[in-house]
């Protein structure tokens, strides 16, 4: 299954395009990435909105610090 990525270096504050690396494969630059297969688990395409409401889980997750198993890392 084919996978895009997404990754930035802390610090950059991600408003110009050549902050942001996309890759196909397994994290190679940045300090964070963001990656999804571009099937679902049931071969069905990814859409702009499943990508946003995952982006928004994960913002709710940490901002809650529930979901964060090494509090002391973050």
């Amino acid at each position: 299954m084919t996978a895009v990525s997404f990754s930035i270096n802390r610090g950059s504050d991600g408003l110009r395009p050549a902050d942001i690396s996309v890759g196909t494969s397994a994290p190679g630059t940045g300090d964070s990435e963001f990656r999804w297969n571009l099937l679902d688990a049931n071969g069905g395409t990814q859409t702009r909105k499943d990508l946003i409401i995952a982006l928004q889980a994960f913002i709710v997750a940490l901002e809650s610090g529930n979901l964060i198993t090494n509090a002391s890392a973050l």
